[in-house]
């Protein structure tokens, strides 16, 4: 088994507010940030999980999800499970860029509920087996979905991924974000970590 968390993140609603204000300021030229939103945290438990710094196949990033009724926090990964060449993509792995992307409800490769990027723009950077990036590119099509993760990797070709101990919870939560805020698309925002 991967490493996970003891325990969820912590972190305050004024405090998870402010980071993704400010990132959604800085992406939207200063447009004010929507009362829903998922905010990912990568790294965020880059002390105290593997070895310093961000890591990957772990589950040391954090989301958060916000809505008018409060926040709930829960483990996650935002990288993927490898560095190196994907010959699915034929080009190497992807890396979300941290920023501020619309997800939709979606299928995950055509067999569960998830979310994801649909035909909503993010950019990636692909990452040699060295860890440095050999490119970025954007485009609509990159599949990056945010999914049921696995228990002895975290089941990432540059997608987001959630324990599993913890996705069923998830997606409901965030199932029950999306309708009641009315919308098809929600805001999800990638920022560097740690918070504090």
């Amino acid at each position: 088994m991967i490493p996970i968390p003891k325990s969820r993140p912590q972190a305050s609603l004024s405090l998870v507010m402010s980071i993704a204000a400010e990132a959604w300021r800085k992406s939207n030229g200063g447009a004010p940030l929507p009362e829903s939103f998922v905010l990912a945290v990568r790294g965020y438990y880059s002390a105290t999980i593997g070895e310093p710094g961000n890591d990957i196949d772990v589950y040391d990033d954090a989301f958060f999800i916000v809505s008018p009724t409060g926040i709930t926090a829960w483990n996650g990964n935002t990288d993927p499970t490898r560095y190196g060449w994907n010959g699915n993509a034929n080009d190497y792995m992807a890396r979300l860029r941290t920023g501020c992307w619309w997800f939709i409800s979606r299928m995950h490769r055509g067999r569960y509920q998830a979310f994801g990027q649909g035909d909503n723009q993010v950019t990636v950077d692909r990452i040699k087996a060295n860890g440095t990036v050999s490119h970025s590119a954007t485009s609509s099509d990159f599949g990056i979905d945010l999914h049921l993760g696995g228990i002895n990797g975290t089941s990432s070709e540059g997608c987001q991924t959630v324990p599993p101990y913890q996705w069923e919870d998830f997606r409901r939560t965030l199932n029950a974000l999306i309708r009641n805020s009315g919308v098809d698309k929600f805001p999800y925002i990638l920022v560097d970590g740690p918070i504090n």
